[in-house]
């Protein structure tokens, strides 16, 4: 019973840990919200976030017209970011991954808010795919 406990317990503590190692960056409007590591800047009520080296950047957003559902960025994104590859789309999620329009490496993620969308674009030129993946899937509405 004690083996099987403890490896809980340091999960559980894993979890509380990583959680307060983060801090949110939310939209304009504050529909919106994402997660990035304690140590980064945040432009608080610009939805824009920023690593310490300046290399990892994130905006999220919630456009107040010409979007608002996830069919409307699905048809537009692709066209916008043409390096990008869909890597998921269903009712609750979209999300492509390539080279932004600046050609750095990058993760668009978007999500229903309503009767909006939230979306998320982030771009990397240090750090691994995992990781500003595992930032931009953190992406979700209010």
């Amino acid at each position: 019973m004690k083996t099987i406990s403890l490896p809980f317990v340091l999960l559980t503590l894993t979890l509380i840990a990583s959680a307060a190692d983060s801090k949110p960056v939310t939209n304009r409007d504050g529909n919106c919200v994402l997660s990035v590591p304690s140590n980064w800047n945040v432009d608080p009520g610009m939805g824009i976030a920023s690593s310490p080296d300046k290399k990892i950047s994130v905006v999220v957003s919630s456009p107040s017209h010409g979007l608002s559902t996830l069919a409307q960025v699905e048809q537009m994104a692709p066209t916008v970011y043409t390096n990008d590859k869909v890597t998921k789309s269903s009712s609750s999620e979209f999300e492509m991954e390539g080279a932004s329009i600046n050609g750095k490496p990058n993760f668009y993620r978007a999500v229903p808010a309503g009767a909006k969308v939230c979306i998320a674009d982030l771009t990397y030129e240090t750090g691994t795919p995992a990781s500003a993946k595992a930032i931009i899937e953190t992406l979700k509405a209010k």
